[in-house]
């Protein structure tokens, strides 16, 4: 018997992700940069908040991306909203917490190694990342 197959996966370019994640970039270094402000008390030094900052914006970070990435979040961030684009399982369907924490892991890897794994969006044929790759993800139209 043969079975319908899927259509093929519409996935989403280099230059598209590019302006989603600075979308997303300049929404996290607003919230980003404000948040070791908000969590820090009043009593300690302007010294200690200017060196826990960059925890603050891992951690608004990690939060951001993993919520909206998975089923919670619908696996849309709001610079992919903003461009209709989701990301997806290779089964086509919204990814999970695990999933979502290994694609930001994986992301973190890309920007690590020279951007090299964020570049790769760029020549692969699917238009994976590194971080796709990682836990089988697709960024598609919405």
């Amino acid at each position: 018997m043969i079975t319908p197959s899927q259509p093929p996966l519409r996935t989403v370019g280099f230059w598209v992700r590019v302006i989603a994640y600075v979308v997303d970039g300049l929404l996290l270094s607003l919230v980003g940069g404000a948040f070791p402000l908000v969590v820090l008390s009043s009593n300690q030094t302007a010294q200690n908040q200017g060196s826990t900052g960059g925890g603050g914006t891992a951690i608004v970070s990690f939060i951001y991306f993993v919520i909206f990435w998975s089923h919670l979040g619908g696996g849309r961030t709001i610079g992919m909203r903003l461009l209709g684009l989701k990301v997806i399982g290779a089964d086509g369907r919204e990814i999970g917490i695990l999933t979502a924490i290994g694609r930001w892991i994986g992301l973190w890897i890309s920007f690590l190694v020279c951007f090299l794994g964020v570049i790769w969006v760029a020549i692969d044929s699917q238009h994976q990342g590194w971080h796709d790759k990682l836990v089988n993800t697709y960024v598609v139209h919405a």
